[in-house]
């Protein structure tokens, strides 16, 4: 099933900077910009309750309404606070139904493999795709069902929807099957070993003081 599109609405911005972007915040509006298609960037303000419900449905693509206008966008980028819980910026980019889109995508595990004695790592989170507009998916799908100990998944073996061709290297490896450390008995008067799955540390990406955001609206993504 292709992604889904919903009606964002928008208006110009004339103010940017710290604290303009923070008064935004404030009145329920999210700073952003929109680019793309041989057009003028434009500075905009968006509905943040608009694009907080439509992201919970993994919306990515927008009918963008802009006074009398409306342009059909994807959001190619979004910018949360330094907890993650609020959205500071966001970047836009006008597309054509007919022509094809770069993006990136989640990918869904699916399956439960009965490995004794092991554990399931998902080392790759996202891939990169093209398409057509029409043809973008929530995610891609990774069987992993029959996977066996110290066994690899790479990217190759991610199932694709029609029309869907992913960019991302096919030899990255995307999961793993690895046994699980036996404990090891301590000498007398040593620090015990820590044993057993070890959850990866969840490392968010620092994110760009406010007012960082606007320094390079305007500025199309580089391919």
């Amino acid at each position: 099933m292709g992604i889904a599109t919903e009606t964002l609405h928008a208006t110009k911005r004339e103010a940017s900077g710290t604290r303009a972007c923070r008064r935004m915040r404030l009145e329920g509006k999210v700073p952003a910009v929109l680019y793309g298609h041989k057009k003028e960037a434009l500075s905009l303000q968006v509905d943040m309750q608009e694009l907080v419900d439509a992201l919970r449905k993994r919306t990515r693509m927008f009918e963008l309404q802009l006074d009398k206008q409306k342009d059909t966008v994807l959001l190619k980028a979004v910018q949360y606070d330094a907890f993650g819980d609020v959205i500071v910026h966001a970047d836009f980019v006008r597309i054509a139904m007919d022509e094809a889109v770069t993006l990136e995508v989640p990918i869904l595990l699916k399956g439960h493999p009965k490995v004794e004695h092991a554990v399931l790592e998902q080392t790759l989170a996202i891939v990169k795709i093209e398409c057509l507009p029409k043809d973008i998916p929530e995610a891609v799908i990774l069987q992993v069902a029959d996977i066996q100990l110290n066994e690899t998944r790479t990217v190759k073996d991610i199932t694709l929807p029609a029309g869907v061709k992913i960019l991302t290297a096919p030899e990255v490896i995307v999961a793993a099957m690895k046994a699980i450390k036996e404990e090891v008995a301590a000498a007398p008067g040593a620090a015990p070993v820590a044993t057993g799955a070890v959850e990866p540390e969840l490392i968010r990406k620092e994110k760009p003081e406010e007012g960082e955001e606007g320094e390079d609206e305007g500025k199309p993504e580089k391919k």
